[in-house]
Parts: C-alpha cells; structure tokens; sequence
C-alpha cells in the first residue's frame, strides 16, 4: 500500500511538473527609433494562441514548459519569427524592422484586426493614413480624417467637431497623452489642435468603450504622442500656405532617455490677407475668396513636448507637455468681434511591471482651457473670459491571469474648477462695469473591474463594471426660485470642502466576440454610460463662449444605453476588410435652451434650461482595402436622431442639428510611379437641420421675426471631391535628407457647399426677407514642402 501511494504521489508530481506554466512577457518597439509599437500582434505558432501589446507596447502571456515559435507582426513592418524555449519566466524584448519603402511613404500591409479583436466599434488610423488625406490648406488634420470613418458626423464646412452615433460634440472625450483637451479647434474649427509630427497613433471608440474610459456618452480619441527617438536625432520640417512645422527628437542616454519638440505656428491671417486682398481678387481673380479683405487676424501655434526615461526593466517614466493657443479676428465674418482661446496639458505617467503577469500604469494630469472674446463697439467695449481647469489622477492595472484571462481594474480622481464667466471693460471709453459669476467646484471619482475571457475556442466575452461618483463642493451658493427665477425664494450657502450635492451611477459594459472562423466573427456589445458635465452651446462649431458646466440641483447628469451588432469579414488574405454594424441608442436628460432664453453672463443660466429624452439608431458599413499600391477605404452611414424635449416644438420629437442621414466617404492612395503618389477623398452627405423664421412683422418701424418650431429647415445635401499628388525625389532613397512636395485641390469641381444660411430683410420693406446661402470654399489649390534628416 506504501508504494501505492507513493506512486500516486509521484504521478501527480510528474503532471504538476508537466502542466506547469511560465509567464513570457516584454515590449515590442521599433528597431529603428525605439518607439513602442502599440497593438502589434505576438502569436504562438501552430496554436490559437495570441496577445497583442497594449498602450505601452507591452505584451505577457501565459505558456507551458516547452519550445516555441513566434510570429510578431506590426502594420508596416516586417514580420519576424522567434524560436524559444520555455522551462521559467522569461522577459523577452522585440524589436520590428520598418518595411524598405521610403518612396512610397503610404504602407498599409494584410491584417485582420477588426474579424479576431474583441473590442466593438473601434477604428484605429495610423498617421501615415492621415497624412495622405486631402485638407483645404495642405495641412494634415486627425479630426477631419475620423469624420470620413463610418458613424462620424460633421455639421458643418471645414469644421473638426465630431458627432458620433447622435451625440453632441461634447460628449466626445479627446484624450492627449492621457490628459482631456476641452477645445481641440483651431480658428473656429479649421484646423484641429492635434500637429501630426508629433504623433504616434490614433484611436477612437464609438460608445461601446473599454472599461478603462468613462466621463462621455458618444467616443473616446485616444490620442498618443511620439516618445522621441532614443538610437539617434531626427529632424522634421514642413512649410506651407498656412502653417509651418518643427520637430526635432534625439536620445538624451541612447536607448534609455529621449525626447521630443514640435512647433507649428500658422500664418493663415497673413495669406488670407494677402490673396482676399488685391492679389487675390485682382491679380488672381480668386473668385473663393471674394467675400474677404485684407484686415484679419487669424493666428495660431501648437507646442508639443514629451521626454521618457527607461529606468530600468521594470521601470518607466514619461512627461508630457501641450500648449496651443488662438487669436481670431475675421473682418467680414463679424469685424466687432475678436476671439482668443487656448490649451494647455500636462501628464507624467509612470510604468511599473510588478511581474511578467501583472502590469501597471501610475498617472498625473493637469488641463486648462481658457477663452476670451472681445466686443469692440463705441462705449461697449468689454472682454469676457472664462475657463476650465482639470486636474486628475489614476491607476490602471493589467493582471494577465492566464491565456484565457486578462483582468484590468482601475481608480481615478478627478478635480474640476469653472470659471463661468466674468466682463471687463476693454479701454477707459467703455460703460460696462466689471462683473464675476461665481466659481464652481467640484470632484469625480471612478472605480472598475473587467475581464476579457476565452470562454470557448470560438467565443470571447468582454465584460466589466464601473462605478463613477460626482459631487459639487463648497465654497458656493445655491439659490432657489420660482420656475422662471421671477423671485428667489431661498439660498443657501456652503463653506469650502462642503458637499453640495452628488450623483453616482453603475456602468456595465459587455461585447461578446463570435469567431466563425479565421476570416469572419459576429459581435454584440452593450454599454450604459453617464456623462456630468455638459457644455452650454447655441452653436454647431464649438465656438469659444461655449461653456462647460457641471450638474447640479437642477442641472441631471446625461445617460445613455447603447446596443451594437456587428459583421466582420476578411478577403484575399486580409488584404480587403469588410465591417458592418448596426447600433440603437438612447439618451436621458440632454439639455437645450428655452426660446429667448438670456444666455450671457447670466448668474441663474439653470432656469433658462430645458431636459428632455431622445434616441439615435443606424447602420454603418466600411470596406477597407490593404496593399502597398493601392489602399484605401469606402464607408456609409445611415443615421437617424431625435430629441424630445418639453417646452420645445409642442413636445414632439425633433432632429437636432446633426441629424444627418446619409454619409458616405471615399478615401484612397494610388502609387503612381515611384515617386509619386496620387491621394484622393470624396465625400457627400444629407444636409442637416437648422432654424429659420418663419414669417417676419413690424411693430413701431422694427422688424421682428416669427419662428414657428425649431431646426424647421433641411439644408442641401454636402458633397465634395479633393486630390492631392505627393512627390518624393528619387534622391530620398540613398541621401541622409528627405525632401517631399505635395500638391493638394480641395473642391475639385468648384462645389458650393452651404455653410450657413442668414435673414436678410429688404432696406424698403420691413415685412419682406430672403434666406441668403453662405459658403466658404471653391476649388483651393495648396502646396507643403516638407524635409526631414
């Protein structure tokens, strides 16, 4: 019986022994510059086994003792195998070649991410992908590339707002380095604050998010900026009609410490001035620009800094800093009014690894967002300012528990300080006394757990949970009235560190992957997300007097649930990728003014408020195509949104502003020749919903305007077609500088697309008015030179 069961015993000994697992884990970056490589795939050979890095490049998974294989492999660079040899935890470090293409710059090699990930309602654009795609001034934008993704709306003109599923823009969380940037426009939405040189990727996530992010009901940008080359300096300029670029990255100790600076400053007032002035209508006949003189002031810059330091394998530290800031002055816009706004965010992040199995991320965030306008009249010369301050902090772990689970939980805190709005007089002529409204205070603090799991060979199910509390705190003041604030009733005050009031909520959040096979799966997602700050806005271009405000005794956070079901199919090897989804959406508390509502400096903007309900739902399809000579993708949305509102258009649903049907978007590059790549964008949409009166009246010799219902007119559909020709010297291939030309049309066939539309009443008829169509842009040629060393 003693050699029974020490038979038994040995036998379970040799299977503990045989079964027992390793952890192998590391980063994977770029052989040449050092930079991480954010989502490259790392597959066991011969398995179904396989992770891909996270945000840092880093990767762990769970093996058994043995020999392996591994494939790593990374849009745009070469694939690599890996032979290794299992028996303890191992820390391996991977470094992926760039593919040999620098004529054709545009490389976008076989993948199937969307058909095997398990995220729902994710696009990720490399800025490659966004340098080639046309703008109006030649330079590169990242929010203007997102809204020729399937789902993302825009509104307007040239303008950078996003509109995701039926959500306002401010319900869009913009995240640069981990830090929320609160206005991501330059000169009322031309441009986006985002310089490209500067960056490494983007990602956005339409309302189905990871457990990670909350604080926004409709998309999460994740923006994140370059580390800095680490192996050796690098230089990039670039030069244009409307703005100018620098970078300059370099080791500060090789391999271990590096940085990054880039500047673009614009100088589009100057060249607006130049060609709206003379040479322009006269010499140049540009009939585009027509409507413009030579008085503007329009001017911006961008600041990105970022310096990271590899303590050592387990250890690394990072600093990031942001500054931009606008001054804009049109004279034929609006010659009595001035606008200056800026951004400014800092991060420092620190990477832990307590073990191959669990990873950590340490962060500390600060955001500013300040704006000013200046009213320019005879005696009512007056500056108004405001501002936003955000200051935040947060951990996020990743315990990778086995291959069949990767658990990430997290905590942040989160301070925000409004300063809604103070006047100034702006010279000694002025009759306007100095006036505050009062500051407001107030914390956020979030809490989650999640799991992805391979619950099946096939299945994978993605689910978690957040909890998020707000609360207002003191010093401050809140008063109490009658519905219309005819007469206070009572207040009551609060001292520093009191709470005022508070809010709470759950948000689950869960998406099952269905893999149907190697080239196709099915999704199912479901999200419900709140949102406590809401942004005060009677505009669709995100003007700076916009002003974001918190929830209070009246004011309720906005909530919304949200159902996806998604196809994913791939082709020919991966090199062509079809995604289609379907999603319904409903959203609790949104806000909107009542009619003739007193919005400026107004101390009781609450009772000027009115909440209601609403619902957006829709279907979206993109293909995608993948190869070294000809990419690109087609998309189409049909979207549908309505708001209910008491108190506005009899209480019926209604279509906002950004209720736009139909969207599609075509984008794609053909290299031409060796040198030359030809780069294309087209797109045309269902024209949205604005307000306009419906009859006008005269009382006393002044003309009034009657408006039956709100956003009561269509405007014309959208459409426009760009071209840009790319040259790159066949020079480049063996010289230390590069040089690239690039030659852009915007509007190609001369559309006049509708920016607004204004009231007009006749000088000798008080009672008779025309609409009046207002566009910006005919056909715009640009030319950017860039080089880089």
């Amino acid at each position: 019986m003693r050699k029974l069961y020490l038979l038994i015993i040995s036998i379970l000994i040799s299977q503990f022994i045989l079964a027992q697992k390793f952890t192998l884990y590391g980063t994977v970056k770029d052989s040449i510059t050092g930079e991480t490589l954010i989502g490259a795939n790392i597959l066991v050979m011969g398995t179904q086994q396989g992770v891909i890095t996270n945000n840092y490049g880093f990767y762990s998974m769970t093996l058994t003792e043995g020999n392996y294989i591994l494939a790593i492999s990374y849009i745009g660079y070469r694939t690599i195998e890996e032979k290794i040899k299992i028996k303890e935890n191992v820390q391996l470090n991977i470094n992926l070649q760039q593919l040999k293409n620098e004529l054709n710059e545009v490389v976008i090699t076989a993948s199937k991410k969307n058909v095997h990930n398990s995220i729902t309602s994710k696009n990720e654009v490399s800025i490659a992908r966004i340098k080639s795609i046309v703008s109006f001034s030649g330079e590169p934008d990242v929010l203007k590339s997102l809204q020729l993704i399937p789902g993302i709306q825009s509104a307007n003109e040239g303008a950078t707002n996003l509109y995701v599923r039926g959500g306002s823009y401010d319900q869009n969380l913009i995240l640069l380095d981990e830090a929320p940037v609160y206005n991501p426009s330059h000169a009322l939405g031309f441009f986006s604050v985002f310089n490209t040189d500067a960056l490494k990727n983007v990602n956005i996530y339409k309302g189905v998010f990871p457990i990670q992010y909350g604080g926004r009901l409709s998309s999460v940008v994740d923006i994140n900026m370059k580390e800095g080359n680490n192996r050796k300096p690098e230089v990039n300029a670039g030069i244009g009609l409307i703005a100018s670029r620098l970078s300059i990255e370099a080791p500060l100790i090789k391999n271990k410490a590096s940085f990054i600076f880039s500047g673009r400053y614009s100088y589009a007032g100057q060249t607006l001035n130049l060609l709206g002035g003379k040479l322009g209508r006269d010499a140049l006949n540009m009939h585009a620009l027509r409507n413009f003189d030579d008085h503007n002031k329009i001017g911006f810059y961008d600041l990105n800094a970022k310096v990271n330091y590899k303590v050592d394998q387990k250890n690394h530290l990072y600093l990031s800093l942001y500054s931009g800031h606008d001054n804009f002055y049109c004279f034929s816009l609006n010659n009595k009014n001035e606008l200056t706004w800026g951004n400014f965010t800092s991060t420092l992040r620190w990477n832990h690894i307590f073990s191959g199995k669990l990873f950590s991320n340490f962060t500390v965030y600060h955001s500013n967002y300040n704006y000013q306008h200046t009213i320019n009249e005879d005696i009512r010369n007056f500056r108004w300012k405001s501002n936003i301050k955000e200051t935040g902090s947060k951990a996020d772990f990743t315990y990778y528990l086995n291959h069949n689970n990767t658990i990430k939980a997290g905590i942040s805190v989160i301070h925000h300080l409004f300063s809604p709005g103070s006047i100034l007089p702006a010279d000694t002529t002025s009759i306007i006394t100095p006036y505050k409204l009062d500051e407001k205070r107030s914390m956020e603090l979030a809490v989650y757990l999640g799991n992805e799991t391979n619950v099946t060979k096939h299945i994978t199910l993605n689910y978690g949970i957040r909890y998020s509390l707000f609360f207002n705190i003191g010093p401050g003041t809140v008063y109490n009235g009658t519905n219309n604030l005819n007469s206070i009733t009572d207040s009551f005050t609060y001292k520093k560190g009191e709470i005022i009031n508070s809010y709470n909520g759950l948000e689950p959040r869960v998406s099952v992957k269905i893999q149907i096979n190697d080239l196709s799966s099915v999704k199912m997602a479901f999200s419900h997300n709140i949102q406590y700050l809401q942004l005060l806005s009677n505009s669709t271009v995100g003007l700076p007097t916009d002003s974001w405000i918190p929830p209070d005794n009246f004011i309720k956070p906005i909530t919304s649930l949200q159902y996806v079901l998604g196809y994913y199919r791939s082709f020919f090897s991966g090199k062509l990728e079809f995604t289609s989804e379907a999603y319904y959406k409903t959203f609790k508390n949104i806000i909107d003014y009542k009619d003739n509502s007193d919005l400026f400096i107004n101390k009781h903007i609450e009772y000027q408020l009115l909440h209601g309900n609403g619902y957006s739902y829709g279907f979206e399809l993109l293909i995608e195509k993948k190869l070294s000579r000809i990419n690109g993708w087609i998309g189409y949305t049909y979207a549908r949104t309505q708001h209910k509102i008491d108190g506005i258009n009899n209480n019926n649903y209604f279509s906002p502003r950004y209720d736009i049907r139909h969207n599609i978007s075509l984008t794609g590059n053909y290299n031409l020749t060796k040198s030359w790549i030809l780069s294309s964008t087209f797109k045309l949409t269902s024209g949205g919903f604005i307000t306009l009166p419906d009859q006008i009246f005269n009382i006393d010799g002044a003309a009034f305007f009657y408006y039956s219902s709100r956003y009561n007119y269509k405007l014309p559909p959208y459409h426009r077609l760009d071209l840009s020709f790319t040259y790159n010297s066949y020079k480049n291939l063996t010289r230390k500088y590069k040089s690239k030309w690039i030659f852009a049309i915007y509007n190609v066939y001369n559309q006049k697309n509708v920016y607004s539309l204004y009231i007009k009443q006749s000088s000798e008829q008080f009672t008779n008015a025309r609409a009046y169509k207002m566009y910006l842009f005919n056909i715009l040629p640009s030319i950017s030179y860039n080089l880089s060393f």
